[in-house]
């Protein structure tokens, strides 16, 4: 990845607002029965970063999703 793309990541979880830091730069937003991370990645480090995170939580992973815009 040369410049930033942005992910979208579901999670079969809620999450409140105090997760917001730890998964930054994702913007956090709750669906029903689920949380959406939503944000730019620079690289695949960083992605895969976020991913280690939610797997030491112990969150459910629903999707990962490439956004274009």
């Amino acid at each position: 990845m040369d410049e930033a793309t942005i992910y979208e990541i579901r999670v079969r979880d809620l999450l409140d607002e105090k997760w917001a830091a730890y998964f930054a730069p994702f913007m956090l937003t709750t669906g029903e029965n689920e949380t959406i991370l939503r944000g730019k990645v620079h690289d695949q480090a960083e992605l895969f970063g976020t991913l280690l995170k939610i797997r030491d939580l112990g969150l459910q992973l629903v999707s990962v999703n490439l956004v274009r815009e």
